[in-house]
This record gives structure tokens, sequence and C-alpha cells, in this order.
């Protein structure tokens, strides 16, 4: 039989198939299929450059940087370049956490100081390692200014004027001085839809520090896990400019510090606005918010099981402050001493309108205390369901004088007096038009009313009184 080199041409045809087939799957092999698209003409790290700084330092003002998936050992420095660096996929999850930029304790990771523009941008990345950046910046303390050398900025810092976008980040274990996962000075940067979580701040702003800066964007981001040993365990503010800081939409959530475990806001103006605030502890005062002459806007947000070990566990605010709090939720906090929802001291003269204050507690003052010639005005708020076990389980007033006017103070529950209100000597307390109902306590089911306090009635009294145990008001 003939046996020569001829072939069917079924043969040939499925051959030439499974040709095709075999390029194709050898081509798809060299894909990296966990990233997006590479813009036309995008500098690529390792590609084009091994490291990021290298790519940085040849780009020139809009262009893009493409960093593939690995650990960069590296700190970089944008020197006022206003160009893109990301990663393959910036949303995607998996590539921030794959694309990691370690600082190695030897400075703050990323630095913008020369000035860099919004279009200055980046984004995707982890940012780990960092131990921030020794220099001198300027503070101003009670009208006076000093310079001050420490190690600013763990993770990122962001000083003179620089107002880069900083968007879908992680900034993770990096510590500093102030600022330990970012601190931004004299800047106005937008950071937006990050991770900043368990970084260390000696001194304040474990997760961030924002000083003397104008119209700085902090929006949509997650800072936990973050811890002062001083002030702001996540998030510090420090003086202003001429626009005010704003944060909105972030979840600040099991952070902790001495002071001010979810924000510590000295000398400054900042709007705080519909962010969940929750789970934060302090070792002293406001486990969610500390204000230390100070005005902050603060408004639809839920402050929600904060704790502070000694007063004002969701809120302190101290020293001739006047912030603004409305329609907020002040919802299961909790301090060992006093005022488990809010605590107002020192000459402070807040405003509190349309907020719900309830099912918090505390030793004195479940739902707020007022002292020290303080001058709130409580109108139109919910303070129901708060516990103390002593004295005062809605409000504990004493040698101050709030105006309380169209509040719902309703079913406190006090061990010993005062379920609706405490007032201690030196209590000048002005009372218009409120629901004291189902209030509970020792004596002074809705008010207990110590000697040389006062109280101050429309005449005649237009409050409202129903179901207070074992009485509405008692004078002792």
């Amino acid at each position: 039989m003939y046996t020569g080199n001829t072939r069917h041409p079924l043969g040939i045809a499925l051959a030439a198939i499974m040709l095709i087939t075999m390029v194709a799957l050898l081509s798809g092999c060299g894909e990296d299929t966990g990233t997006g698209p590479v813009d036309e003409g995008a500098i690529t790290v390792p590609g084009d450059y091994s490291t990021i700084q290298e790519a940085i330092d040849e780009a020139e003002d809009g262009d893009v940087i493409v960093v593939s998936p690995g650990t960069y050992n590296e700190n970089i420095n944008f020197l006022g370049k206003n160009i893109t660096l990301r990663t393959t996929d910036p949303e995607d999850p998996g590539v921030r956490e794959q694309t990691i930029i370690d600082g190695g304790r030897t400075g703050s990771v990323v630095t913008f100081e020369n000035g860099e523009s919004e279009e200055a941008v980046m984004s995707g990345f982890t940012i780990t390692g960092g131990g921030g950046k020794r220099t001198a910046l300027e503070f101003t303390v009670e009208g006076e200014t000093s310079e001050e050398t420490a190690y600013y900025g763990g993770g990122m810092i962001i000083i003179n004027e620089s107002s880069p976008t900083v968007e879908h980040n992680t900034l993770v274990k990096n510590v500093a001085e102030r600022g330990g996962g970012i601190m931004i000075h004299d800047s106005s940067p937008v950071i937006n839809n990050n991770n900043i979580n368990d970084n260390t701040s000696t001194g304040g702003g474990g997760g961030l520090f924002v000083a003397h800066s104008s119209g700085v964007e902090v929006s949509n981001n997650e800072i936990s896990g973050n811890v002062a040993e001083r002030s702001g365990g996540a998030v510090a503010v420090s003086g202003g400019g001429e626009e005010p800081t704003t944060f909105e939409g972030n979840t600040i959530s099991e952070n902790r510090a001495q002071n001010g475990a979810g924000f510590s806001i000295f000398e400054a103006e900042p709007n705080l606005v519909n962010n969940m605030i929750i789970d934060n502890t302090s070792h002293q005062a406001g486990g969610g918010i500390y204000v230390f002459k100070a005005s902050p806007f603060v408004s639809g947000n839920d402050l929600n099981d904060n704790t502070a070990e000694s007063r004002g566990g969701a809120v302190a605010i101290l020293f001739e402050s006047s912030p603004l709090f409305e329609d907020n939720m002040i919802v299961g906090n909790d301090a060992v001493d006093a005022a488990g929802g809010v605590m107002i001291v020192m000459d402070s003269d807040p405003r509190f309108e349309n907020n719900v204050i309830s099912d918090n507690q505390s030793r004195n003052g479940g739902g707020m205390v007022i002292i020290d010639g303080s001058t709130p005005e409580l109108i139109a708020n919910d303070l129901t369901g708060n516990n103390s076990e002593r004295n005062g389980a809605g409000i504990y007033i004493q040698d101050a004088s709030p105006l309380i006017e169209d509040n719902n103070i309703s079913n406190n529950d006090a061990r010993r007096n005062g379920g609706g209100i405490y007032a201690a000597p030196g209590a000048v307390i002005t009372l218009n038009n409120n629901i004291f109902e189902g209030n509970r306590a020792s004596n002074g089911g809705a008010v207990y009313l110590l000697e040389d306090a006062v109280l101050e009635f429309r005449d005649p009294d237009d409050n409202t009184y129903e179901d207070n145990v074992p009485d509405d008001i008692y004078e002792d």
C-alpha cells in the first residue's frame, strides 16, 4: 500500500484550526485580566520606568502614569506637576489591594508640597509604611502664631497651597506625630472615596489632620480604626481659611483618642454634614465630636454608640464654643461620669435645633449636661429615653442659663432625681412650650429643682406635663 506524505484536506483544515486556537490561547496568557484600559500615550510602571518616582520625574503636566499591580518600596513627590497617577483600575478593590506603595517608615509615602492643583490626581493605591515628613509648620493658637517642627503626614502630606485630588486609595498603618494618615496644612485638596484605616498619631489626627486650610472637601470616605494619643482619633481640625472645610457623607467608626475620638475641632468652623459617626471611644471627653473654642456647623449626622470614659459620650463642647447642631441623630451613646449624649461647659453657647437625643446614658445627665456659665439654646429637640444612674436623665443643669423651648422631653429615667431636668444651684432655666411626658425619678419626674435654681416660664406656664412619676415639678 502506498504510504506517501500527501495529507487529506480535512486533516489540513483541522490542523489549521488547532494552530489558530493555540495562538489565541498563547496571546491571552500575557493579558492581565484584572486591569482596566491603559490610556493611549500613558506612561507605564514598570513598563516604561521601574519606579513610580522615575515616571513622575519625567512626566509633564497633563500626563497620565498607570501603575501595574505590585509592591513599590519608595516615597514619592509630585514635584508640583499636575499629572494623573493611577492604578490600572482605581475603582477595583482588588487592584487597589495589590498595588502598594510602601514608604518603609522613612518619611511621608506621598508628598504634595509645590502648589499642585486639582488636576494633580492620585487614584487607586494602597499607601502604607509612612513615618511622616519632618518639617516646620505654622499654627495660630488664640491669636499667637508659632512654628512647630514635627513629623507630619505619615501616609500623605499636603502643604504649601496644594490642592490635589486624592480618591479611591487605601491609607493604612501609617504613623506620624500629627496626621497619621494624611496631613493637610494651608491647602485645599479634595479627599474623596478613600479608606483611611488603622493609622496612628502620637499627637492629633490619627486618620486626618486639617490645619489652617480653606475649602477642603472630605467626602464619602471610610475613616476607621485610627488612633490619636491626644485628640482627633479619626479627624483633627485646627484653624481655618476663607472657605470652611466640609466633611460630608463619611463613615467615622471605631477610632480612639484621649479627646474627640471621631472629630476634634479646635478654633475652627468646619461643616460636618450627613456623616456616620459611630462606635468611637474617647478616654476622656467627646466620644464622637470634641469642640474647643470652635463654631462648627453640624447637620444631618448620625452620632450613635460612641463612648467617653469620662464625659460627653457623643459630643463635648468646651471653652466659649458656639456650634450649630441641627437635624442630627444622637442615639445610644454612653459616658461614665456625665453627659451620655452631649456635654456643654465653660461659657459655651451652642444652638441645638431639631435633633433627636435618645437612649443615651451616664451617671449624671443621660441626655445632656449644661454647666459652667454656658447659655445654650435648645429648640424643638426630642430628648427621649435617656437614662442616668443618679440625677438628670434628660438634662442636668448647674451654674448655667439655657433657653429650652418647644422640645419633647419624654420617657427619661433617673434612678435618683430629675427624670426630665435636674436643676442644680446656679441654674436659671427658661422653659417655654415643652412637652414633659412619661419621665420617671425618685423625685421630680419632669423637673427637680434644688435651692438657688430658678425656673422662668411664660405667664401662664405653657409647658405640658403628663404621666411623669412621681410628680411634675419637685422643689427641694
